[in-house]
């Protein structure tokens, strides 16, 4: 039973959509990612003092960055916009600094899309559809840090029934021209 114990065991860490981070043996989310953890008992010798001559030197690793969460703020989930000419912004936060050597990349549909050198991009004239917009932060690699919840939007064809904003108050009725004296 203690082998078991001792037994590597899988982690899976994720942000939910309100930014919250979670930790768990089981995936809880698409997006959850296996973490590597180094079993307790495991450790590297460091030089002594009287091996080497000097202070012992330690080489840690660097720091990776912290990255809180990374979230779509906008369009929202189900967002619905209408007509052929919508120009949508994609906006997302990051729950952290940008290190120098790290990029922001949003993606629609699978796609790169170019941002405006911050946490947003202009996504002009999407086809008719429904669409699925997710961001990453990425290291120097291109390698995924931690990544956005797809989100799914929708850009529909301007009806009676569902108009591209809301209805304009009918114009004033036309008054009657007064009947010239007799």
């Amino acid at each position: 039973m203690l082998s078991l114990a001792a037994a590597p065991q899988e982690i899976y860490r994720w942000v939910d959509k309100d930014g919250v981070v979670h930790y768990s043996d089981q995936p809880g989310a698409p997006n959850a990612e296996l973490v590597q953890i180094a079993r307790s008992n495991e450790y590297e010798a460091t030089p002594s003092e009287s091996e080497s001559g000097d202070a012992a030197t330690y080489d840690q690793p660097p720091a990776e960055p912290a990255y809180e969460y990374l979230i779509i703020t906008q369009p929202t989930q189900d967002q619905v916009f209408f007509g052929a000419d919508a120009s949508i912004t994609a906006s997302v936060e990051l729950g952290g600094t940008l290190q120098p050597d790290h990029t922001l990349a949003i993606f629609l549909d699978g796609n790169s899309v170019p941002t405006d050198g911050g946490r947003s991009a202009l996504l002009p004239n999407p086809a008719r559809g429904t669409h699925i917009l997710r961001a990453s932060v990425l290291d120097q690699n291109g390698a995924p840090l931690i990544s956005t919840k797809e989100i799914a939007f929708h850009v529909r064809q301007p009806s009676i029934n569902t108009p591209q904003s809301p209805q304009a108050p009918p114009p004033p009725k036309p008054q009657p021209k007064p009947k010239p004296a007799t």
